[in-house]
């Protein structure tokens, strides 16, 4: 049976090579046979492989049709495969039934079929030979559940003690890796095993954790539970876990196959034992039981902040890495009040800055940036770039020096603070252009030679309103006074400017009005309480950068409110002390600068907890009511 098994084993590993050497778009599916002749009741298994180069989307769904004269008792057990053939790299499934056949005579079994890119592919079909019962012992199957195919995990775990001393010599082994040996095994089976790269670290500083399973026997898997890395920014440092190659390695003075199924690099955001968090994966099988959690160990991380000693001003806390710093700034020439351009990119790896500390000066206006981004694991690193696009606008005229971009940061392979600077250089601004002035002048007539000038146009008789002359004596007869005449004259004479004060009275209050009305809109009490709303909705939607950019507007608009302060222009380590310069307690201070400091880094985290974003949207609440109360108008 030994001999057989590897047999089939061998033919097994030939034929998923011959299928990874034709490189076409579809994937290659093979079926197998662990037995071509069986007994009536000796249990078989039967396996569909499926292949496709590597990067195309993974084959899934497999299925097998009950054949005629045997019955599927288990199945599909699924595994991932992955073989490398003169550089070409094919990846795919593995999935295997168990079968027990019914009676004597010859089982066709269907061929299988995978579901890829919406459409099925099928293997081949297989006939198997049962002939009656013998009653010699039988050897139980095993389905071929781990990840990396039959070709390696059916014949180590099959049965037994695969990594007994007296392994047959010509049969291929994985290599034996002792940086993976360990003095203690957690389990005589499976387990899973956390190791870090580094066990102190500051602020900002990449800690890269790796996650093996060890095991001795074959085993099924569920999806893995992640640790949590709470106080953590993660990034995944491999593209397809779980299909790294298996290595030999001892635990516990047991051989084991070791393999690593995740590896994530961890950017701490704050001191103090940060904890990890363990990993759990349910595993089922003959020796573990069925849904047997596994955990591998809670990691501790001491973190602490780089030295205080001979740190540059403006060194942000988390800045941690190895940058460079570069611009660029378009157009140079403009007029005053218009608008440039600049463009200042950060280049290098680590933990890379959310923002940058732009040169402030009259009459240069900043506004926020754009951020862009490309930063991935290259080797055992994080490295890429990040840009910040920002419109600079310029009420200045002349020569205007734009000044330089300084970005401190903490290099923890020299263990010293660096500083990478760009100059932005001179811009030239133009006076704005002054309104040609329109001036209108009536056109004169022409006089004609020898005619006497004329007389103004609707000049009044001076004599026109006199009596005409009496003719003849007679008593005299008072004219009809006028109509506007005494007091009806004056009447008629002050009308038009009292009507026009009732009107500009009526006018300035409804300005007045409108004014206050658009105060208590824009104000930083509503604007606050505005800000908490979005916050929540942020939650509800499970929006981590919205959430964690709403508290931070609530809380700088409710420290405008209650200090004056204009807190987005004041340095994150400054903040706190300037809080207590405007009289707010220093307790509420310390809250205020952290909680800026904790949705500052929630913001990147794309792994960040329902919990920790209730959590936040709750202490931001907390907080801007607290700020709003010293100045008398906290929402109730």
């Amino acid at each position: 049976m030994r001999a057989g098994a590897l047999a089939w084993v061998l033919g097994a590993q030939a034929a998923i090579v011959s299928a990874a050497t034709i490189a076409h778009a579809e994937p290659q599916v093979t079926t197998r046979v662990s037995a071509r002749k069986v007994e009536v009741g000796e249990p078989f298994s039967v396996q569909l492989s499926a292949l496709v180069t590597n990067g195309e989307p993974m084959p899934s769904d497999p299925r097998l049709a009950p054949p005629t004269g045997a019955t599927i008792q288990g199945g599909p057990a699924i595994g991932t495969s992955m073989v490398a053939i003169n550089g070409n790299m094919r990846v795919g499934i593995d999935a295997s039934w168990q079968l027990v056949s019914n009676a004597p005579g010859r089982v066709k079994i269907p061929a299988p079929s995978v579901l890829w890119s919406g459409q099925r592919f099928s293997g081949q079909a297989i006939e198997v030979e049962v002939v009656p019962a013998t009653g010699r012992s039988r050897r139980p199957q095993s389905p071929f559940l781990l990840p990396g195919g039959p070709g390696l995990f059916g014949r180590i775990f099959g049965g037994g003690d695969p990594f007994a001393d007296d392994d047959d010599d010509d049969e291929p082994q994985p290599a034996l890796d002792e940086k993976l040996e360990l003095k203690t095994a957690p389990d005589p089976y499976v387990f899973l095993h956390a190791r870090a790269d580094k066990k102190e670290a500051v602020v900002g500083e990449q800690v890269t954790v790796s996650f093996y399973i060890y095991q001795r026997v074959n085993v099924e898997m569920a999806p893995a539970r992640d640790a949590s890395m709470t106080d953590f920014i993660r990034m995944s440092m491999i593209s397809t876990p779980g299909f790294e190659p298996p290595f030999r390695t001892r635990a516990g003075g047991k051989t084991y196959m070791a393999r690593l199924i995740d590896r994530v690099a961890l950017f701490p955001v704050r001191t103090g034992d940060l904890h990890v968090g363990p990993m759990t994966i349910k595993f089922s099988g003959q020796h573990v039981g069925r849904m047997v959690d596994r955990s591998s160990e809670d990691l501790v991380i001491r973190v602490t902040e780089p030295p205080r000693a001979g740190r540059p001003p403006g060194y942000a806390l988390g800045d941690v890495g190895r940058f460079s710093l570069s611009a660029t700034v378009e157009p140079r020439r403009l007029t005053q009040g218009g608008s440039i351009a600049v463009t200042a990119q950060v280049k290098g790896s680590g933990n890379f800055p959310q923002t940058l500390a732009v040169p402030a000066r009259t009459g240069v206006e900043w506004l926020d940036p754009e951020k862009r981004e490309s930063i991935g694991p290259q080797g055992a690193i994080i490295s890429g770039y990040r840009s910040f696009g920002y419109v600079v606008r310029i009420q200045e005229t002349g020569q205007v020096d734009l000044g330089k971009i300084d970005l401190p940061y903490w290099d923890p392979s020299s263990k010293r603070y660096e500083v990478a600077s760009v100059e932005l250089g001179k811009v030239d601004v133009a006076p704005a252009a002054a309104p040609d002035p329109r001036a209108s002048a009536s056109a004169s007539p022409s006089a004609a030679p020898g005619a006497e000038p004329a007389a103004p146009k609707g000049e009044a008789d001076p004599f026109a309103t006199l009596p005409a002359p009496r003719g003849t004596l007679g008593a005299f007869v008072a004219p009809t006074a006028p109509l506007f005449d005494g007091a009806n004259l004056y009447l008629v004479i002050a009308a038009p400017p009292l009507a026009y004060g009732l009107l500009a009275a009526a006018g300035a209050g409804a300005r007045r009005l409108r004014s206050r009305r658009a105060a208590g809109a824009s104000s930083p009490e509503r604007l606050a309480n505005v800000a908490l709303d979005e916050a929540d909705q942020a939650r509800e939607r499970g929006d981590t950068k919205a959430l964690s950019a709403a508290v931070e507007r609530a809380i700088h608009h409710a420290i405008k409110a209650a200090t004056d302060l204009e807190s987005r222009g004041i340095l994150l380590d400054n903040l706190a002390k300037e809080l207590e310069d405007a009289s707010v307690a220093e307790d509420l201070a310390a809250r205020t600068r952290g909680l800026l400091d904790e949705a500052s880094a929630l913001r990147f985290d794309p792994g960040a907890s329902a919990a920790s974003l209730e959590e936040l949207a709750k202490r931001g609440r907390a907080v801007v009511r607290d700020l709003l109360a010293l100045s008398g108008r906290a929402r109730g």
